[in-house]
């Protein structure tokens, strides 16, 4: 056997090894340590940084333990699309959220937001907005860019203890001479979820495994550079940083709205908001100012039990079901 030909065996049983080992692996950890998997993930959005792709069917799934599928409409959000229009036959609201408004860990149908619409047929429309990972930044430009369209008579805004942080992840929002400005994001990590969101990949174990090990990584990288610059001259502590910028934004917001006629509804997550001082301040401040109502779900889910969503989330569709026909109440016309 010549010299080549043995070098070709060589590299061609490390690869055959590889595979095999890959495969043995991908085996393993499916049937006894299965990971979480998204396909397909968020699409990169330089408005935004990440998004919804128009027209698909995510699957969310730890194999053997649960599986949601997450519908999303050609205008890139989930239920069903309402065309913009410059009247409408019934009133608007508009949700804005992160991946509780999203409704992660729920199937379609379930989230909120569709218990909320069911609940005001004939009465009222409502368009979800909310995707995961989005902090208030990505939220009022959103709202900016493509809910105020819809010309809603109120506007509901999902608080979760991420928030703060994410808007230092992604700063695409911010004031200047008292109007919003909005800036595109050219962040590398972004970059790489869109080109990694619809590949194959997604569906690895082994894959999933380390995923969100060194997306974390690359996260916080991003956030400690906002960070620094938004402390420069400062003598500030990380935490009051994030407060800061969200109060910031939160007040002009809530201005920004009440001066249109649209009403402002501040739901929070579980007690999520008493984590943050500054905010929770601020929001006490808007609500006695007549800018916001507040209304933190624990109180609407008081006395429940097993409420949670499998997936992680504390909003299952039981959650989902009472927090949707607890906002109907308040909301449906005629109900001040």
């Amino acid at each position: 056997m010549s010299k080549r030909r043995k070098i070709l065996f060589t590299i061609l049983g490390f690869l055959l090894s590889t595979v095999f080992a890959i495969a043995i692996l991908e085996l393993l950890l499916r049937s006894f340590y299965p990971q979480e998997i998204l396909y397909p993930r968020w699409a990169f959005s330089p408005q935004y940084c990440s998004t919804v792709y128009p027209d698909v069917r995510m699957v969310h799934e730890r194999p053997g333990r649960w599986r949601f599928v997450y519908t999303t409409n050609a205008l890139r959000y989930r239920g069903a699309a309402l065309s913009p229009s410059n009247t409408y036959a019934l009133p608007n609201i508009v949700v804005l959220g992160d991946s509780y408004t999203f409704g992660a860990g729920v199937n379609d149908g379930e989230e909120y937001a569709s218990v909320l619409e069911r609940e005001l047929a004939g009465s009222s429309r409502v368009i979800n907005l909310g995707i995961g990972g989005w902090g208030l930044t990505q939220e009022i430009r959103r709202y900016h860019d493509f809910g105020a369209l819809y010309r809603p008579t109120t506007v509901i805004l999902q608080f979760s203890a991420n928030d703060p942080r994410d808007n230092l992840k992604c700063a695409i929002t911010e004031i200047r001479d008292g109007r919003f400005q909005f800036r595109d994001s050219g962040e590398g990590i972004y970059r790489v979820k869109e080109w990694l969101s619809r590949s194959w990949i997604q569906k690895s174990q082994l894959y999933n495994l380390f995923r969100d090990r060194i997306y974390r990584l690359m996260e916080s990288r991003v956030v400690e550079k906002e960070r620094a610059t938004l402390d420069r001259g400062r003598n500030s502590s990380a935490e009051s940083a994030e407060e800061r910028v969200y109060v910031e934004l939160l007040r002009h917001f809530a201005e920004d709205l009440h001066g249109s006629g649209v009403g402002l509804v501040f739901l929070s997550v579980n007690g999520q908001l008493d984590g943050f001082p500054e905010i929770a301040a601020e929001v006490r401040r808007l609500q006695e100012e007549g800018l916001l109502r507040y209304i933190d779900a624990a109180d609407w889910l008081k006395g429940e039990s097993n409420y949670s969503s499998p997936e992680g989330h504390l909003w299952g569709a039981k959650a989902h079901r009472i927090l949707g026909e607890r906002l109907a109440e308040l909301l449906r016309p005629g109900i001040s």
